[in-house]
């Protein structure tokens, strides 16, 4: 499934409409921003154990050719481990290098309503997001008298997915995870 860029929200006397959903404006309790944290598989220091794993495994390969006896013929096998682990090594070592030095961080934008949260918007705009954020309490507030349109620029997209994973926004804090 494709992004679905929000392009603009639209701010009514009793309701917001983001995208195809549509908050109550006297049912919105709360409005935050939040920070995503990759966690799991998509932690920025996951590929670190990968390679550990990988470095200890050639070398117990290693150390297992060295006490083969004379008559088993080792050095094909040991020139394609080798190239295999090289192989992986340098994909993990990118794999951390983008999470490192190269993935933006994403924000989002969770709306509460009569206890239950959803992630309305997310993105990598953090002052995008806090500008939709203040547009909306102040619509809290102050409700306009006619519909108002805001118009929404930057990477900022509707719902709660990164790439194909979906993330949840705990009880507490500035931050989700996926």
């Amino acid at each position: 499934m494709a992004k679905r860029y929000v392009g603009e929200i639209i701010i009514s006397q009793r309701v917001v409409e983001i995208g195809h959903e549509v908050y109550p404006l006297a049912n919105i309790s709360r409005v935050r921003t939040a920070e995503l944290v990759w966690r799991g598989r998509h932690a920025t220091l996951h590929p670190l154990r990968q390679l550990l794993l990988l470095a200890i495994a050639y070398v117990l390969f290693l150390a297992a050719t060295r006490r083969a006896p004379a008559r088993v013929p080792v050095g094909d096998h040991l020139d394609a481990v080798s190239w295999i682990a090289g192989v992986l090594g340098l994909y993990f070592v990118a794999v951390l290098f983008y999470r490192v030095f190269l993935r933006r961080t994403r924000y989002a934008l969770l709306v509460e309503t009569s206890g239950t949260q959803y992630t309305a918007l997310s993105g990598t705009d953090l002052a995008e997001i806090r500008r939709i954020k203040s547009i909306i309490v102040e619509a809290i507030e102050h409700p306009p008298a006619q519909a108002m349109s805001v118009e929404v620029h930057g990477d900022v997209v509707v719902g709660d997915k990164v790439g194909r994973d979906q993330f949840k926004a705990g009880a507490g804090g500035n931050s989700f995870s996926a």
